[in-house]
């Protein structure tokens, strides 16, 4: 059955389904390894290069893929060079073109147990809004373990259980160092921290999520807040201001290094969704 977007989405939505082009924007880079690839500016998506190939984390949907795949290709780089791909919440907006991507690259889906379950239990809800239809549900190859970290190349990505928004959400930490100053940065990016799944009135029509995960989410926030992050990257570019640096980027200015950023961003997270509860 072909995706199609319902008449009745409200934009940026609509928009990012119906005409993708509007919110195109060139890749660029974020951090010495990293690199925004989304090809739009509603949903992130990066690479990593690990020097042994590349690490794709999220995909958008699938009507933006092509921009993600010309990103990709403007930036130096082929299909062939993603070895794996990761995912870090079952939302449409983040797992949609993961289905393209995989047949374009041959790379393994990663994803949480949680989120894998939850996609298979109750697909409605990962297709937020809800009358979203997918091109084709994603296979998930492998999970992700807290204990284990996912290593390519010289990078390793630590995974982190992080629940809220959905049962499985994951986050990603790793390390990467300055060619130029021989500095280490920790990159982070939080699994997913929407307040529209966290708030009474969802929870009411949901068959998975409960209040109980809006709790962990809290709980988690304190713990989170403890991790230093140099470079904090956000899911959704309108969470963490990165757009009004793009193409800006040299080893030498490092004009996304901001060690307050991350526990500012999660600080303001939490007042959100505080605010939307009864």
């Amino acid at each position: 059955m072909p995706f199609r977007c319902s008449k009745a989405l409200p934009d940026p939505v609509r928009t990012l389904c119906e005409e993708p082009w509007k919110y195109a924007v060139e890749p660029f880079q974020v951090s010495p390894r990293t690199y925004y690839v989304g090809g739009q500016t509603w949903v992130g998506a990066y690479i990593i290069d690990t020097g042994a190939g590349l690490i794709l984390l999220d995909t958008g949907i699938a009507e933006s893929a092509y921009m993600m795949v010309d990103s990709i290709y403007k930036l130096g780089y082929r299909m062939s060079d993603i070895r794996m791909i990761l995912i870090s919440h079952a939302h449409l907006d983040h797992f949609g073109g993961a289905a393209i991507m995989h047949h374009l690259t041959g790379a393994p889906v990663y994803m949480s147990k949680e989120d894998d379950e939850f996609m298979q239990k109750v697909p409605e809800e990962t297709e937020l809004p809800h009358d979203m239809w997918h091109v084709q549900h994603i296979r998930v190859d492998k999970h992700y373990s807290d204990d284990n970290a996912i290593t390519l190349g010289d990078i390793s990505i630590r995974t982190l259980l992080t629940p809220g928004h959905t049962i499985g959400c994951t986050s990603f930490f790793w390390d990467e160092k300055n060619p130029v100053t021989g500095e280490t940065y920790t990159v982070a990016m939080h699994g997913g921290v929407g307040a529209n799944t966290m708030n009474d009135d969802y929870y009411s029509t949901s068959k998975y999520l409960t209040p109980d995960l809006r709790e962990r989410f809290f709980n988690d926030a304190e713990k989170l807040k403890k991790i230093h992050v140099d470079i904090a990257l956000p899911s959704h570019p309108n969470q963490i201001e990165i757009m009004d640096r793009a193409g800006s980027y040299t080893h030498e200015s490092q004009p996304y290094l901001d060690d307050t950023v991350w526990a500012d961003f999660i600080d303001e997270r939490v007042r959100q969704v505080k605010a939307l509860m009864k």
